[in-house]
C-alpha cells in the first residue's frame, strides 16, 4: 500500500511537501495504523492523537481529500494521501490549530440562565420522540472539527456561516430545557440560513448518529414560527 503525507514545519519549511513511502497492508487496517506503519517504518510524522475510539477528535486529518477521524476511518489496499484538516492552520505535519473553534464551541455550549433553579425546573419536559433522538445523539459530538471541513459554504464563505459544528451546539442548547439563551436567534445571526442543506455534515461525521440536518430543521422552523428569517431566505 502506497502512502503519500503532507509535511510542513512553518519554523523551517518554506513551504509544504509530501513524502511517500509503502507499508504493508492488513485486513481490516485503519488509517491511524497505517499512518503509525508509515510513521515507524518510513519518515516520521507529526499528528496527534489520544482515545482511538472517536471521543477525542484529536485524530482528524483529510484522507484521499476527504476529512476523517483517522482511528476509526477503514483503509483500503491502494494509495492515499494524507493531509492536515481542512481549514486550520498547521501545527505540523498534521496536527493543526482548533484553538478558536474550541474557544467558539465552548462559548456557545455554555447554558445560559437568567432564573434561579428550582424543583419544578429541573423535572424534564415529556420530549417527543424525535427530539428525544436528537439530542441523544447530539451528546456525542467529540467536536473534531471534521463536519466544518467538509462545508462547502465554510470553505467558500466563511464569514457567512459560523459551521456545522458551532450549529449543532446551538441547537443542543436550543433543546435543553434548562437552557435560557435566544439559541433560535444566535443560529439566525451566526448564517443558519446560509447552510444549504446539503448534508456533507451528515455524511462525514465520525458519530454518524447525529441528525444534523434534523437539528437545523429544527431550528428554522423555529425561526420561521417567530418570523425572524432573514431577507435574504425568503
Amino acid at each position: 500500500m502506497k502512502l503519500q503525507v503532507l509535511k510542513f514545519n512553518p519554523a523551517d519549511d518554506p513551504a509544504s511537501y509530501y513524502v511517500s513511502g509503502e507499508v504493508e497492508y492488513r485486513e481490516q487496517m485503519t488509517a491511524m495504523e497505517a499512518l503509525v506503519e508509515f510513521h515507524e517504518q518510513i519518515e516520521p510524522v507529526n499528528f496527534d492523537f489520544s482515545c482511538a475510539c472517536r471521543l477525542c477528535g484529536r485524530c482528524a486529518m483529510m484522507l484521499d481529500g476527504i476529512p476523517v477521524l483517522a482511528c476509526v476511518t477503514p483503509i483500503t489496499d491502494g494509495s492515499h494521501t494524507f493531509e492536515p484538516l481542512q481549514g486550520y492552520p498547521v501545527i505540523r505535519d498534521l496536527i493543526v490549530d482548533k484553538a478558536e473553534l474550541d474557544a467558539r464551541l465552548s462559548l456557545a455550549y455554555d447554558r445560559v440562565r437568567i432564573e434561579d433553579f428550582s424543583r419544578q425546573t429541573v423535572v424534564p419536559p415529556d420530549f417527543d420522540s424525535a427530539t428525544k433522538e436528537l439530542i441523544y445523539h447530539a451528546e456525542f459530538c467529540c467536536r473534531c472539527g471534521v463536519c466544518d471541513a467538509a462545508c462547502p459554504t465554510v470553505a467558500t464563505n466563511p464569514d457567512s456561516y459560523v459551521g456545522p459544528a458551532t450549529m449543532t451546539a446551538m441547537a443542543y442548547r436550543f433543546m435543553d430545557h434548562l437552557d435560557q439563551g435566544d439559541r433560535v436567534m444566535e443560529a439566525v445571526s451566526d448564517g443558519m440560513y446560509h447552510c444549504i442543506m446539503c448534508g456533507k455534515c451528515d455524511e462525514v461525521c465520525p458519530q454518524q448518529d447525529i441528525g444534523h440536518l434534523g437539528m437545523w430543521k429544527m431550528l428554522r422552523d423555529a425561526a420561521e414560527k417567530r418570523g425572524i428569517v432573514p431577507g435574504y431566505a425568503q
